[in-house]
């Protein structure tokens, strides 16, 4: 096993914490600005609309590697991938501009 392998499980197993009511998955981002790939786990309590991400690796641009790195990540985990590219940006989810529970008890965007 790589040691980019052995990074990548170690701190997958520390944000992955399998708490109730909450719903995980993996994204991996083809960065082409930097020439990496960058792998993250996201987590969404259910019925909210906040997403928390975390950085598990970022690996320079090489496909042997990376090959490697992502059969093993697939080798431990179940959870669903999503696989992003920097020359297609998409923003995954709208904008949140009032957040009750989390002391934003008024309008974040700019008024008109």
């Amino acid at each position: 096993m790589l040691a980019e392998s052995r990074e990548l499980i170690e701190k997958y197993h520390q944000y992955f914490k399998r708490l109730p009511r909450y719903q995980y998955w993996l994204v991996i981002v083809d960065n082409h600005f930097n020439d990496r790939y960058y792998f993250f786990i996201y987590s969404r309590k259910l019925k909210t609309q906040l997403v928390r991400s975390h950085e598990l690796l970022a690996l320079a641009h090489d496909q042997q590697k990376y090959q490697q790195v992502l059969a093993d990540l697939k080798s431990i985990s179940h959870l669903s991938i999503e696989y992003r590219d920097t020359s297609h940006l998409v923003e995954p989810s709208p904008e949140i501009t009032t957040d009750k529970i989390h002391g934003h008890n008024y309008r974040t965007a700019p008024r008109p």
